[in-house]
């Protein structure tokens, strides 16, 4: 079975490895000169920049992903001094509370808040099949000041998203899950990760020494000449029981393939030149919202920055009016991160929040960074190490009208039999949800056999 895979993401990279472990002839395209999509790595002068996604969190695909690519010596852990989150309120920093005994005693939530988390598993459980926001889910299970200073953040760390207008079934499905089959968001969230504490607690989050590209590059290198780097799909059409594709570039040609699975971004799956009859599909899907996002890194003297950085970073919530989504540690999370006697800090902007903060340039956007760091953190004097990278389009947006965007997809691989498609706009953006995507899409894939 011949197969093309068109975008060469850790979705894609994937379904290609699932595909040549089925005994497969994978050919992968990818229209730029690297793999890995937005995971980004960048060494200069002794600092390490994730300047994209920031780490993994454990689950056993990936383990399993890192054991056959040989990558197990290269990974590390976070440092211990990670193990605390912190949250702004009232222009400060505050620890979130890790557990019953914290959360009694945490200046994060007020009484009134730490009670409606006690009284959550008496609410009566939503039983009707439609969705909902996942604002409207905390407003009604807890209160606003548990969306004000707990989801809101969170949502602007995993989406740079506003809990507004993302969907409860598709973009938290553990919670939605949660409420239907246990009648109570925490009892379902402490069940399931009991369900998973043994990989999650064995390994928890990771990257590697390298930093995140790390994964990528290996996959790469473990399809070999499957790979074509630089070249774009430029039209699929019928050939008989299969398809035939054309692309330009560094390999240009027509190409004949049994099957061919698309995985690329939202917005770009309309130019690899799908068959007209699913054009108003194609346009559904690139309708999804990708807001822009930036990554500002920042290296300091350790003397420059009085606060310990004990933890794996801080978020902002939108109602404290700072700029910065959020801040992580970076070099209290991971080693080698900065040079000895220095700290690294990772600054996020934009998002659904603040979207023209994200397409500043850095002589516009650096005094709004040190602003909250220096108001935050008690960051003295200017950088002495800086990385600003702007994605135009960053994290897919589960919204509410996600299922017409799932219903789009599903046309697709109706009308165009042999045709898949997959990718973080589909279901999952977390990086280890990409790599569930890619497996299962070739697995299907295969099973057209």
């Amino acid at each position: 079975m011949h197969v093309a895979v068109i975008g060469a993401g850790i979705t894609g990279l994937s379904a290609a490895l699932a595909l040549r472990a089925r005994g497969a002839n994978v050919t992968l395209f990818e229209a730029s000169n690297r793999v890995g999509g937005v995971i980004t790595t960048i060494q200069r002068d002794g600092w390490l920049v994730e300047a994209g996604p920031t780490s993994l969190t454990a689950t056993a695909p990936l383990e399993a992903l890192i054991d056959e690519l040989g990558l197990g010596a290269q990974r590390i852990g976070t440092q211990p001094a990670a193990k605390r989150r912190y949250i702004v309120r009232g222009g400060r920093l505050v620890a979130l509370p890790a557990g019953p005994v914290s959360l009694a005693t945490s200046s994060a939530l007020s009484t009134g808040a730490k009670l409606a988390l006690l009284r959550e598993p008496l609410v009566p459980a939503r039983r009707d099949v439609g969705d909902e926001s996942l604002a409207a889910l905390v407003r009604r299970r807890f209160n606003d000041e548990i969306l004000d200073y707990l989801v809101n953040p969170l949502i602007a760390g995993i989406f740079a998203g506003d809990p507004e207008w993302l969907s409860v079934k598709y973009a938290t499905p553990m919670l939605h899950d949660a409420e239907r089959k246990h009648g109570s968001l925490l009892v379902g969230a402490v069940r399931e990760l009991k369900a998973r504490r043994g990989i999650v607690r064995q390994k928890g989050i990771t990257s590697f020494t390298g930093g995140l590209q790390t994964l990528p590059m290996a996959m790469a290198l473990a399809l070999d000449d499957a790979l074509c780097l630089a070249t774009h799909v430029t039209g699929i059409e019928r050939h008989g029981s299969g398809w035939r594709v054309a692309a330009d570039g560094r390999h240009s040609g027509v190409r004949a393939f049994d099957a061919v699975l698309c995985a690329t971004p939202a917005h770009a799956l309309g130019a690899v030149g799908l068959p007209p009859e699913v054009g108003d599909a194609c346009a559904a899907i690139a309708r999804i919202a990708y807001p822009s996002v930036a990554t500002l890194a920042l290296g300091f003297r350790r003397n420059d920055v009085p606060h310990p950085l004990d933890g794996f970073g801080v978020l902002m919530p939108a109602v404290e009016g700072r700029s910065l989504l959020g801040a992580i540690f970076s070099s209290s999370v991971f080693e080698g991160r900065a040079p000895a006697g220095h700290v690294l800090l990772t600054c996020f902007l934009g998002g659904v929040r603040q979207p023209g903060l994200a397409r500043l340039s850095l002589p516009e956007v650096l005094p709004r960074a040190l602003e909250d760091l220096r108001l935050l953190l008690g960051v003295r004097g200017a950088p002495i190490f800086q990385q600003h990278q702007v994605w135009e389009r960053a994290i897919p947006q589960y919204g509410l009208e996600h299922e017409h965007v799932l219903r789009a997809a599903e046309r697709i691989e109706t009308v165009l039999p042999g045709v898949f498609v997959a990718g973080q706009w589909r279901a999952g953006a977390a990086l280890g949800d990409c790599i569930v995507q890619g497996q299962l899409a070739a697995a299907r894939v295969a099973a057209t056999r």
